[in-house]
């Protein structure tokens, strides 16, 4: 793991850390982790920091499983700053990076969460657990700056 601690400010926006890692599951611990030690830091209380590491680790898991070929190795970046955001306020940010397969997360069905387990189909609920947990979220797709998941949590709502 490579790890950048920055306190870099660039405007309103403050970067904490910067983490590089192989896109491995062995890995979304160790990121779900180091997420949560700075949100903790931060000030978020217990139960947000309950949802940031359950959002950390579906998009961690995600890029492992999902955006790259079964045989090729690959990278995700984690990183979280702070940032003014209109309509949120104060915002813990925390990005995921990879430069694997993009995807189209308007195609991903939200999943029937009432229904029995065995009549559920497969896929969707990470995603939809992060929807539910973070405050916002955003997509972007670039072919050279990669797939980034951005994840905005309100720090008017730490704990």
């Amino acid at each position: 793991m490579d790890e950048q601690s920055r306190s870099t400010s660039n405007g309103s926006l403050a970067l904490l850390v910067e983490y590089k890692l192989k896109a491995v599951m062995e890995n979304v611990p160790v990121a779900t982790k180091c997420v949560a030690r700075v949100a903790q830091e931060v000030g978020f209380g217990e139960h947000a920091l309950y949802q940031i590491e359950l959002a950390i680790d579906e998009a961690c898991a995600n890029v492992v499983e999902h955006a790259y070929p079964a045989q090729q190795e690959g990278e995700m970046e984690v990183s979280c700053y702070l940032d003014d955001r209109p309509g949120l306020g104060r915002a813990f940010v925390i990005r995921v990076r990879d430069w694997g397969t993009g995807f189209d997360p308007a195609a991903v069905e939200r999943p029937d969460v009432d229904a029995p387990l065995e009549d559920r189909g497969l896929g969707g609920l990470g995603l939809f657990l992060v929807k539910q947990v973070m405050d916002q979220i955003k997509f972007r797709f670039d072919p050279q700056r990669g797939n980034e998941l951005l994840m905005f949590k309100r720090l008017e709502l730490a704990e």
